[in-house]
Parts: structure tokens; C-alpha cells; sequence
């Protein structure tokens, strides 16, 4: 089966217009053309993506997981769009950072604002990872830096002589709903309820588990390593996920979303800053006592 692009601004066409003569227009097609495209990507898929007797257009839970993962690769595209534009016209420090996936979109940002400001040649490499992906990048020189959530058991398994950490921040993970059409939660935590979670090989998987395994009654719906995919998944309606505070502030405010009303459930994880003893350059350096201080 082979992606087409094409089919990513198809959906996210259809989802903004919530028509298909509409999004047939803004994507410059006939009605008919359009409707025989959607049709395609159903059957290439091998299952529906829109309720077919639907009054409006309505897509279905696994056409919801395909518009939430096509909005994220819709943002990554643009924004590496933006970072190579720049990096053709500058001649800059190339510095990579290897950064957890839920720190990427709000964190990261405000971490390095100040750096980024005092540093008119920097130029930055993001990588998005999982803590072993991470440590085995750190590991081999393919990144400068690693950012992201720990606890000091794993970080007593690195060698004291080869690597350098600190803290650099604590995080709130906390349990998101949608809301109704009145204002109240979508969801529980007191009845049964979808579990929107990390995939098993994230760090946050088993700090979430930890916490409501052989507790709360719930089915895993939807597993992945990104927490901007379980925050639209989350906006869709589709059930309950851990979500960094930082990722949900603005939607909390704007009451798009709603924190789940039960504290002994919040997780407050570490966040750390990780890189190799051994430097080549005393930018690196200056950069690591810079973020550190």
C-alpha cells in the first residue's frame, strides 16, 4: 500500500468544510471526482472512513484516527518546510537535540527561546524519540543533546564517566476529556471509559500504567509514541489520555478540553537534559551551561 499525499489535504479538506462539494472546490476538483477519491482511499485501506448514513459528514473511528495522524504530518511537513527555508539562507551552528515526542511541540520551544535569541548562528536539528531511541542516538554521537522524561533508577544505569545530566524541569501529566455540547466531561474516570495511550515502548506508557493498571475500567482504543496525536484524538471525542499540561493549556483555557477532576490520578514526571562527557567543540559546552544554569 503506498501513501499519497494527496490523500492527507483530501481529509483534512473534508473536515474543515464538513462538506464534500465544498472541499471539492478548495481542492479543485468536481463533486464527483472528489466523492470517487474518497472512495479510493477506502478501498485501498481496506475500510470506511465516513458514516455513510450520516445527515452530515461524519467520519468513523478509524477514519478519525487517520485525520488525526494526516493533521500531524500536515504540521510536521510545514514546519520542516519552514526550518530547510531558513537553513538554505543562513549559514548556522548545526546543534541536534534529541527530544521525547509530547516535549517537542510546547516545552522544547520555550526551553531554548533564550538560547535561541542569544545565538544569532544557531541552527537546530530536532529529533523526535523515545528514551531508548534517544540514549542509543546520545550513544553513538548522532545528537549533542537528549531531552526528555526519566526517573533517577534509569538514570543510574549510565556510566558516570561518559555522560552528563540534569533536571531540568518537572512535568504534570494529566488525564484529558472532551466536552459535551453542555459543557460537561465526555468522559470518567469513575465508569468505564477508551483509553487513548502511549505505545509500550514510551516512556510515559508505564508511568500511566503504573498509575491505573488493575485500577480504573478501561479499553485501550488507540496506542502511539506521540502525544500531539492523543491530544486531537482527545478533541475528536475519542476517550481519556495522559497529556503533558503544557501540550493542553490553550485548549484547556478556550474549554475545548477539560482536565479529569480527580488529582490521585496526576503524574509529575522529571524532566531531564542528557549529553556525552566527551565534546568537540566549547559551543557545545557553552550551550549545555547555558540550558543548565
Amino acid at each position: 500500500m503506498t501513501l499519497e499525499i494527496r490523500w492527507i489535504e483530501d481529509l483534512l479538506a473534508l473536515e474543515q468544510e464538513k462538506s464534500i462539494s465544498q472541499a471539492a472546490a478548495i481542492r479543485h476538483v468536481t463533486q464527483s471526482a472528489f466523492t470517487r477519491r474518497i472512495q479510493n482511499i477506502e478501498s485501498t485501506l481496506g475500510f470506511q472512513i465516513l458514516k455513510r448514513h450520516s445527515k452530515n459528514i461524519d467520519f468513523t473511528e478509524a477514519g478519525q484516527v487517520l485525520l488525526a495522524s494526516s493533521k500531524n504530518i500536515k504540521n510536521q511537513l510545514n514546519t520542516t518546510i519552514n526550518y530547510l527555508e531558513k537553513s538554505v539562507k543562513n549559514n548556522e551552528l548545526t546543534v541536534k537535540f534529541c527530544v521525547s515526542h509530547s516535549l517537542i511541540t510546547q516545552f522544547f520551544p520555550r526551553f531554548i527561546h533564550e538560547l535561541s535569541t542569544n545565538m544569532e548562528d544557531l541552527k537546530l536539528e530536532i529529533i523526535a524519540v523515545n528514551l531508548k531511541q534517544g540514549m542509543r542516538l546520545l550513544n553513538d554521537g548522532s545528537c549533542d543533546f537528549l531531552i526528555g522524561y526519566s526517573s533517577q533508577k534509569n538514570l543510574q544505569l549510565l556510566d558516570p564517566s561518559l555522560f552528563l545530566f540534569q533536571k531540568i524541569f518537572e512535568m504534570e501529566i494529566l488525564p484529558i476529556t472532551a466536552l459535551n455540547d453542555d459543557g460537561t466531561p465526555k468522559y470518567s474516570l469513575e465508569k468505564s471509559f477508551p483509553l487513548l495511550a502511549y505505545s509500550k515502548q514510551a516512556y510515559l506508557r508505564s508511568c500511566v500504567d503504573e498509575v491505573i493498571e488493575n485500577v480504573l475500567d478501561y479499553r485501550v482504543l488507540y496506542e502511539t509514541d506521540n502525544a500531539s496525536d492523543l491530544k486531537e484524538l482527545v478533541l475528536q471525542g475519542l476517550g481519556i489520555s495522559w497529556l503533558p499540561k503544557l501540550l493542553v493549556e490553550k485548549e484547556i483555557i478556550e474549554n475545548k478540553l477539560k482536565i479529569v477532576d480527580c488529582e490521585k490520578y496526576n503524574i509529575f514526571q522529571d524532566v531531564y537534559i542528557i549529553r556525552r562527557k566527551m565534546i568537540f567543540t566549547n559551543k557545545i559546552n557553552y550551550i549545555w551551561n547555558e540550558l543548565t544554569k
